[in-house]
Order: C-alpha cells, then structure tokens, then sequence
C-alpha cells in the first residue's frame, strides 16, 4: 500500500486510541484539520477583519467553496453539477419533490433500503395514485435484470442505495444507470455508504441525482453532504426552494446590491441552471460545508483508489476472523460488490447476538447491529483509519464472550 494510513490514523484521529471504533458508517469522527478549520471559523465569527459586516458575510459564505471543488473532483462531476445540501434525507426530498410524478407511474426501489431512501415516495401516496414497486431477490443483491423485470412504460425512478446498509451490497451502478438512461427512467441513490470508500466516477456511470450525507464515511459529523445532479437532468428537475443566494448574481456582487437604492423587492428573478438551484439558497450551515471541505479534501489527498484498496483488504480479513471463530459472514466476498460494512451473524437466537453486541459496548468496542426485511446482523465498519488491529481486538472480545456463553456458534442463515 503506497499510502501511509497508521501514520494518518496517529495524526488525525487521536481519539482511536481510546477504543475500538468500527462505526463509521453510523456516524464517524472528524479529523483534527476539520476540528481545526471549525475551531478557526468560531474565531471568525467572534471577530469581522472584513472592511464592513456585508463583506464580512460574503467571506464566510466564500468559504464553502472548498466543499464543491472538492466533491466534484471525488465524483468526476462537473462544477455545476454539485450542491450542497443538509444530509442524505434532504437531498432525496429535493429528488422527490423534483420529478414530477402523474397518477398512474411507478417508481422502483428494493426492499434492503434504509427507511429514508423510499420514505418521501412513501408519503407521497397519500396524494397520488402511484405504485412503488419494491425489489426483492433469493440471494439479497441486486442486479440490473432484477429492475428490467419490474419495469414497465410507467415506470418514471428507481430510488435505491449504491450500497446497502444491512447486508454491504454494493450494485453495478453502471449497468443499472444505462438501463435507466436508456429507457427515460430517473436514476436516483442513496450513497451515503460508499461515497469516500469506492470510486464513484459520475462520468462512467449514469446518475441522475446522487446524495450523500457527510458524517459517515466522509468524516464530517456536522450535518453537511453532497447533492449530485446529472447536468443533463437539471432542466427536467424542478426546484424546491427559491433563495436570493441561488439567483443569478446582480451586477457588482451582493455588496452593491444592497447598497443600490433602486434595488426592487418584486423581480423576475433568473436562476443559473446549475445544481445549486435546489439548495435553499440563505445564510446556510458555514460550520458544516467548512468541514465537508476539509473531510472531502482528505479524501482526494489520500486518493480514492488508495481507500479502496486498503479498505476492501481489511475487509477480507475482518471475514476470515469472523468465520475463524464459527461466525457466518452475510456480506457478499466479491471486492468489486462491495465497500467497508461487513455484516455477520454468530447465533440463531437473535437475544444472544444482542448480548454480545452490548458487551461489546462495555468493552469499548463500537460496532453496531442492523437489519432490514430481516437481512442484517452485526454491522462492522472497516473505514481507512481503521487497521488489523482493531479487529483483532474485536475478534478476542468475541472468543471471550463465547466462552462464557459456553455454546459454539451456530447461525446458518
């Protein structure tokens, strides 16, 4: 490996020395440059260097900047195809009440998603006669035949994970994504799982929007993340919101805007048409795009090839250890159809698997449990700051807490 990850973890992740922590993927810790980049805007906010207040605004605002330029290199986006919006769960609204949905259409989606991923379709029942059709396969993963087969003239989205949260999927998105192009058919995901774990390269692949919230595998716990919106798509996707900020920027910037004594409260106001016409378009979450910038920033300057591969070798090993001490690996083998979840069972009896996941709390070893349409099990995390070691403890405190359960273990699926 070409890229030095322990000398990485020492400096910007100090806290790991505390515990054992293979949860990133409920929500992960910032590094010490993103703490120190917030710590530097609390500063600013308690001083104004600027020559006035206005200008004072304007900068804070300018630094959110490095949060686009950033995930726009990390996805191979263009810069108008990036925005910024709150977490995953308002980006898939914004995809929702976007696409304009007739009686009659179907979206598509599977049954392995994490409840937000349908939920806003989910509501939208109660005012339209549409049909969500829910995927489901023998073995739980998905592939693009899968999606043929429940597609029809009415079908106008598939809304789906990348990667799925319970069992560690990761889809060809690129089949799917041509199937989808190919037929008219909105291509909507959900990747919060993988984006900062395996290449997402938007000009490979077809996506239509794509969202990810930023206190997962990016590292930034500060109610940020990355909304993502095919250029092609932008004119077939309406906006939600109308902000000043998302206008189109009056002559001489804000500054002179203000002062303009002309300047009219009722306008036929025009909009770039860019992504950033679906954010809200106000004073927006400075702390929380200054750290997606930083935590973004990392990730490009580590390489995302160079996570992926250490990631998906630390999964590997996580799965022999578990299957070392009789345990049943859920998640799929293959590298390329997955990302860092690694999802395994140890007993039948759902309460004893309970018993040693809050042992393992006490312990100080965070790993967390998860289940959908009873696909799940222990969820364990393997982020780029982790390393060999912490599964290993992992895997001792298991063999312990089997000893005192004084029984093998015996989950077959």
């Amino acid at each position: 490996m070409s890229y030095d990850f322990e000398k990485l973890r020492h400096e910007e992740w100090p806290v790991l020395d505390t515990m054992t922590f293979l949860d990133a993927a409920c929500v992960s810790f910032a590094p010490q440059r993103t703490v120190r980049a917030v710590k530097a805007f609390a500063d600013m906010t308690a001083t104004q260097e600027e020559a006035n207040s206005s200008a004072h605004h304007i900068a804070m605002d300018s630094l959110r900047n490095k949060a686009y330029v950033e995930a726009a290199k990390l996805l191979n986006a263009d810069p108008e195809e990036i925005a910024l919006v709150e977490s995953t769960s308002h980006g898939l609204n914004i995809a929702a009440q976007g696409i304009e949905l007739h009686d009659g259409d179907n979206i598509i989606t599977t049954n392995l998603e994490f409840i937000q991923v349908a939920l806003p379709w989910c509501v939208m029942r109660k005012e339209k006669n549409i049909d969500i059709r829910v995927c489901k396969t023998k073995d739980n993963r998905f592939t693009v035949k899968d999606f043929e087969a429940l597609a029809d003239e009415h079908t106008r989205i598939i809304v789906m994970s990348t990667l799925e949260w319970c069992n560690g999927w990761l889809s060809d998105m690129t089949e799917i994504g041509d199937f989808c192009k190919k037929h008219g058919i909105f291509l909507v995901v959900d990747a919060v799982q993988q984006m900062g774990v395996t290449k997402i390269d938007t000009k490979k692949t077809h996506y239509d929007v794509l969202v990810a919230g930023g206190h997962k595998w990016l590292n930034s716990p500060y109610g940020t993340g990355v909304l993502y919106v095919n250029k092609e798509s932008l004119p077939k996707i309406k906006q939600s919101y109308a902000g000043y900020l998302n206008t189109t920027v009056p002559e001489g910037g804000w500054g002179a805007y203000w002062e303009n004594p002309a300047a009219p409260s009722v306008h036929d106001w025009t909009f770039p048409e860019t992504a950033r016409k679906y954010e809200i378009g106000g004073t927006a979450n400075y702390t929380g795009a200054i750290a997606l910038g930083e935590s973004l920033e990392l990730v490009n300057e580590i390489g995302i090839e160079n996570i992926q591969e250490y990631v998906w070798e630390l999964g590997e090993y996580c799965m022999d250890q578990i299957e070392s001490i009789g345990g049943t690996v859920i998640t799929h083998r293959d590298p390329g159809h997955r990302g860092g979840i690694i999802i395994a069972r140890l007993y039948q009896d759902l309460d004893i698997d309970r018993r040693i996941l809050k042992d393992l709390h006490a312990r100080r070893i965070f790993i967390a449990q998860r289940f959908t349409d009873y696909v799940g099990g222990f969820r364990i995390s393997c982020q780029y700051f982790n390393n060999h070691k912490d599964i290993d403890v992992m895997i001792d405190a298991m063999k312990q807490i089997i000893a005192l359960i004084g029984k093998e273990p015996d989950y077959k699926g």
